[in-house]
């Protein structure tokens, strides 16, 4: 579904070409993981989906909630050794954003699913 469309392509080539983001700017052991920010990402996106296409079959559901988990899996890949680092102000701003689009995404491709 939604790792299995163009415009998660597109998301994905827009995350990793502001991969510098992540580059140089965890200078501190304090704060939110990355990791930990893009889970609760991923668990408010998917929640306000469902919540918002309640026409959706069970199915549906649960194809959205595994790829939630595929997600995840490629951005701790696409951000290696910065996944278990704390997270800048910056990273949070760009990682919400980020959540944004490919909720976005994920909308767009509603019309097409089985209600």
């Amino acid at each position: 579904m939604l790792l299995k469309s163009d415009a998660y392509d597109a998301c994905i080539s827009y995350f990793s070409e502001n991969l510098d983001i992540f580059e140089g700017k965890n200078n501190t052991n304090e704060g939110q993981l990355i990791s930990d920010i893009v889970s609760d990402q991923v668990v408010d996106m998917l929640l306000a989906f469902c919540q918002q296409q309640p026409q959706l079959t069970s199915e549906v559901r649960l194809a959205v909630i595994a790829d939630g988990d595929k997600l995840v899996d490629d951005l701790e890949q696409m951000l290696g050794r910065f996944w278990n680092k704390s997270a800048s102000p910056e990273q949070i701003e760009f990682i919400e954003e980020y959540f944004l689009l490919l909720k976005n995404s994920l909308d767009s491709q509603v019309p097409g699913l089985p209600a």
